[in-house]
């Protein structure tokens, strides 16, 4: 039968018994491996090209919004306006803008919503592959693609003898071509 405590003393003898027998019984954590660097994004098609994105260059991916109500005297690439969650939002075919043909809406066309710059927008891609990570030390500088799409490619990253740009979102935003939809 266990007896009863009566004093703080009692107490704290017990809980320093405690703890000595927990600290006996511990097991020792392995070691934590140091990991490379890894980079992060989102990989989505553009114009037949996998491209990649950082992730905190997109807010969001959605579906294709059912109804896009058009702006009159827009730009083609400028598809309309969504109502996302109670909030007007334009809606931009990005394959159209970089000089590709437009989207045709289906199962996998996915819209990504950027806020760079203060510009809050939804991109239209045809589909988006996922996330991947790449090594740091797979990182390609200075990497450069022709056409209108280049504009927006800094650098790319090599992964199994492939070449996997990356299209930045803020180079996109802060284009003045892009931040003028009005034809």
């Amino acid at each position: 039968m266990t007896e009863q405590i009566t004093t703080s003393q009692q107490v704290f003898e017990l809980l320093a018994d405690l703890e000595q027998r927990s600290h006996t019984h511990a097991r020792v954590l392995p070691m934590e491996v140091q990991q490379a660097d890894v980079w992060s994004g989102l990989t989505f098609m553009l114009d037949g090209v996998r491209m990649v994105s950082a992730m905190n260059e997109t807010n969001e991916m959605l579906a294709h919004p059912e109804h896009i109500t058009a702006v009159p005297k827009a730009k083609p690439w400028m598809l309309g306006l969504a109502n996302l969650r109670g909030n007007l939002m334009p809606i931009i075919d990005l394959q159209a803008f970089v000089g590709g043909k437009p989207i045709v809406p289906g199962k996998s066309t996915r819209v990504l919503i950027i806020n760079q710059r203060g510009l809050t927008c939804g991109l239209l891609v045809s589909n988006v592959l996922g996330m991947r990570h790449f090594n740091e030390a797979n990182r390609i500088s200075h990497a450069r693609m022709d056409g209108t799409i280049g504009n927006y490619i800094f650098e790319a990253f090599g992964l199994n003898k492939e070449v996997w740009p990356v299209f930045s979102m803020s180079a996109l935003a802060a284009d003045p071509e892009f931040r003028s939809a009005a034809a």
